[in-house]
């Protein structure tokens, strides 16, 4: 799911979490499994994830050395609502008294997670859980600032959660009957396409994600206002280059991705 900030200026243009100050250095938590530690937070490998030890209020805190401006976290892996975990992000100016910069939240099932709010300038940030009957873990944090991409995506989108790849195997009889099917592998790809980019705005924006998307992958939302449960955390499939589109400058770009819905 995607939360967007009432009285949004843009809520159905595309959004792109890739931006983060969460570090294997700067993150710490009031609680951690022993094989599950904060750290893996910072690791986007999804198969890795920080668990809690009990079900009581438990906080990941990620401590800054500077005051820096945050407007959004994004979240892979959970189980908060399978679990019934609530949350709320906080900041703080010494890590004592904290201000909510969210309100708290409940969702109501695994999916990713980008919660856009007001931007904050602050140097101690954390993510305050209440958990009720079941342990919370997450796969995967990003705490940093989004990118509001400069136009929306309107026709020939397929949406990440029905952008489904499978490998089948399907079992037949020697006279040709059919017995079942097993799905080996799903996987969920698409292409985000974007276009009429405004030169100075692609070069000032684009060009940094792309460049970090080599490596990491980003939380993504095509149309958040009007389809707020069609997000992903995906990474590029291939090489991304860009294209001159009009004699004016504008610029086009069609990025590969494949990823993730909970």
């Amino acid at each position: 799911m995607i939360i967007i900030p009432q009285n949004e200026s843009l809520p159905n243009n595309p959004r792109i979490g890739w931006h983060n100050v969460v570090t294997i250095d700067n993150v710490t938590a009031s609680e951690e499994a022993p094989n599950h530690p904060v750290t893996d937070l910072a690791n986007p490998l999804t198969f890795l994830y920080w668990a809690g030890t009990s079900t009581a209020e438990q906080s990941i805190t990620v401590q800054l050395g500077e005051a820096t401006a945050i407007d959004y976290i994004g979240l892979a892996r959970h189980n908060f609502g399978s679990g019934g975990v609530s949350y709320k992000v906080q900041y703080s100016s010494d890590g004592a008294a904290w201000s909510d910069a969210t309100d708290t939240e409940s969702p109501s099932d695994d999916k990713v997670i980008i919660h856009q709010f007001t931007q904050r300038t602050a140097s101690w940030w954390r993510l305050l859980l209440t958990p009720t009957s079941t342990i919370p873990r997450i796969a995967v944090m990003y705490l940093g600032r989004i990118l509001v991409v400069q136009r929306r995506i309107y026709v020939g989108h397929t949406p990440l959660p029905y952008a489904r790849v499978t490998t089948v195997s399907t079992g037949r009889s020697e006279n040709g009957q059919f017995l079942g099917r097993v799905v080996r592998r799903r996987s969920y790809e698409n292409n985000i396409d974007l276009s009429n980019l405004k030169p100075d705005w692609y070069r000032e924006n684009m060009e940094p994600f792309l460049s970090n998307a080599e490596i990491n992958p980003f939380f993504f939302a095509w149309r958040p206002q009007d389809y707020s449960d069609e997000v992903g955390f995906v990474w590029p499939t291939g090489d991304v280059q860009p294209r001159n589109q009009r004699s004016n400058g504008m610029m086009q770009v069609s990025i590969g991705v494949q990823g993730i819905i909970e």
